[in-house]
């Protein structure tokens, strides 16, 4: 596990903490969501029902990283929230969301995750930018990130299989 692991982050409808073994039934629970999986840009086969196995290398994973959150809402796992690129020397960071299945998208809990993580990555952190790539066609996404004061600075051709899209780069500053 990783040893500089970020601290419990408790909203009011979400708590974001340290991933625990038991997380690997939620996750299995969950499987495979088509829509999630586009989303986030995957393309070729599908490969079939999530396995124990596929859940233990997204475990091992996401413990290996210092600034990754557990979703927990209505007390089982439901996503994950990451700041990864994490760069003390520049005071920036990526962040990243994701929840598994369709019944907890468009909701506000996205928002409410977004917003815990950047109080967290300015606050205690100290960083001074945040920022994210989402796809074009995530327009939920978009409207979330917009409504917790990210911008767009820029837009990257991606390759998605046959299909083109682009990369929405969007940031938020520290507040001064």
């Amino acid at each position: 596990m990783a040893t500089n692991r970020g601290p419990t982050l408790q909203g009011t409808r979400v708590v974001l903490r340290a991933p625990r073994d038991a997380d690997r039934a939620d996750r299995l629970s969950a499987g495979r969501d088509p829509e999630f999986r586009r989303l986030v840009g995957g393309v070729g086969p599908d490969h079939g029902p999530l396995t124990r196995a596929d859940v233990d290398r997204w475990y091992d994973d996401l413990v290996s990283q210092p600034y990754a959150w557990v979703v927990e809402f209505e007390g089982h796992c439901v996503g994950v929230a990451r700041l990864h690129h994490v760069d003390a020397a520049t005071g920036t960071a990526r962040y990243a969301v994701g929840l598994f299945q369709p019944q907890h998208r468009g909701h506000g809990l996205g928002q409410e995750i977004t917003r815990l993580v950047l109080d967290y990555a300015f606050a205690s952190l100290a960083l001074r930018r945040v920022d994210l790539r989402v796809l074009d066609f995530n327009e939920r996404a978009i409207a979330c990130y917009r409504k917790c004061g990210f911008a767009e600075v820029g837009r990257e051709a991606v390759q998605l299989g046959e299909t083109s899209a682009s990369d929405v780069v969007m940031a938020i500053d520290a507040p001064v």
